[in-house]
C-alpha cells in the first residue's frame, strides 16, 4: 500500500514527485507531507480532525482526476483520516 501522511491522509508520493515534510535536523521526514510538517513542526498545529477533514475534501475537489473517483475518494476520506497517527489518538 502507498504510504500516506499521517496527518492529513495525503500520499506521500504525489503524481511521481516526493512531498514529504523535513525534520529538524532537515531530513525528509518518513511520516507526514510538506503541507502537514516543516523543520519538526506541523504547520497547523490547532487545527482541528473537522477543519482538516474540509481542508482534505477542498484539496480532493481541486485536485486531478474525473468527478466520479473524486466522489468516491471524498466518501473514504474520514475513514482515512481517523487511521492516521495524528487523529487516530485524538478521536
Amino acid at each position: 500500500m502507498e504510504k500516506c501522511c499521517q496527518s492529513c491522509a495525503m500520499p506521500l508520493n504525489l503524481h511521481g514527485q516526493d512531498v514529504r515534510g523535513s525534520e529538524k535536523d532537515g531530513s525528509l521526514s518518513n511520516l507526514f507531507c510538506s503541507y502537514c510538517y516543516a523543520n519538526g513542526e506541523f504547520l497547523e498545529p490547532d487545527i482541528t480532525f473537522e477543519q482538516m477533514l474540509v481542508k482534505g475534501k477542498n484539496a480532493i475537489s481541486n485536485g486531478q482526476g474525473n468527478a466520479f473517483v473524486k466522489f468516491l475518494m471524498k466518501a473514504s476520506y474520514p475513514l482515512m483520516l481517523k487511521k492516521t497517527q495524528r487523529w487516530k489518538s485524538n478521536r
